[in-house]
């Protein structure tokens, strides 16, 4: 580690805004989507939190495929579902996915701290809004 400069530092509470998602939707004047916190940038790895939420009776549907280096993800609050409403990933569940691992599942409320290990994020298979209610509650 000595051939690379470390900086410590703290990103308060008011610094770094949330980023939107381009795919994000209004519903009776509601914004539902994706928004992202970047919490560090750095050559080895892009730290974010990002966090999701769908219209009443909806659910993002999202498929991924992770970056060259693989991609750590922590459950901070919600669940990831399969598609018959059963919860795959609860809060405080951690998941690696492997370089080139394709991964994902459906969300109506959930909060992610994401490290993307090769600084880039993932990429996107498919997003889709569709019509989705869980079984199981978080």
């Amino acid at each position: 580690m000595n051939d690379r400069d470390w900086n410590s530092f703290e990103l308060g509470p008011d610094e770094g805004g949330w980023e939107s998602a381009d795919y994000n939707v209004v519903v009776d004047g509601q914004e539902f989507g994706r928004w992202r916190r970047v919490l560090r940038r750095h050559r080895h790895g892009l730290t974010v939190v990002s966090r999701y939420t769908a219209p009443p009776g909806k659910g993002w549907k999202i498929v991924g495929k992770a970056s060259s280096l693989g991609e750590e993800v922590y459950v901070l609050k919600g669940a990831y579902y399969n598609q018959a409403g059963r919860i795959l990933a609860h809060p405080s569940s951690y998941m690696f996915n492997a370089p080139g691992a394709q991964h994902g599942g459906i969300s109506t409320d959930l909060t992610l701290l994401i490290h993307y290990c090769s600084g880039e994020p993932d990429e996107i298979v498919s997003i889709d809004l569709i019509d989705f209610k869980p079984v199981e509650e978080v």
